[in-house]
């Protein structure tokens, strides 16, 4: 049992997520999200959105909408559990002991899931004709990034 939970805590540890941003424009930027363990590719659909929505607030903008959109998902290696079994003997010649030992073991490796995400962000003020219908950022803010 002990092994099982130092798997998972394996898979759970190693796991986060990074968006990073490249302005294209006063109103355009490329977010590229990488999330990776059981508790953040989940997420990265929201983190995603959260980023895009503070972004858009950061330049001035208030709307915003999704354009390129690419998503992917896989899985990376994030350790190796180790099982040993054996059998050592000991035998004490006054304050010598010489001993031997006979096992095996066997490795056993721990994925974490993966998710990565690239949107082009593209802004627009409130007033603007691309504002209708888009995301507008405040809302998306006090949903924490869910849609």
């Amino acid at each position: 049992m002990r092994k099982i939970l130092v798997g998972i805590a394996l898979v759970v540890l190693a796991g986060c997520a990074t968006t990073s941003e490249m302005p294209l424009a006063p109103n355009v930027v490329r977010l590229d999200t990488q999330a990776s363990g059981a508790l953040f590719v989940g997420s990265a659909p929201s983190i995603t959105m959260k980023k895009a929505a503070e972004a858009t607030l950061a330049r001035g903008y208030s709307h915003f909408r999704l354009e390129q959109a690419t998503m992917a998902s896989g899985s990376r290696l994030v350790g190796m559990q180790t099982q040993t079994s054996g059998v050592g003997t000991a035998t004490v010649y006054g304050n010598n002991a010489y001993g031997t030992y006979n096992g095996t073991s066997f490795s056993t490796p721990v994925y974490a899931r993966t998710a990565n995400i690239g949107v082009t962000v593209i802004m627009f003020h409130a007033n603007e004709a691309g504002a209708r219908g888009a995301f507008d950022a405040q809302q998306v803010l006090k949903k924490g990034g869910k849609i």
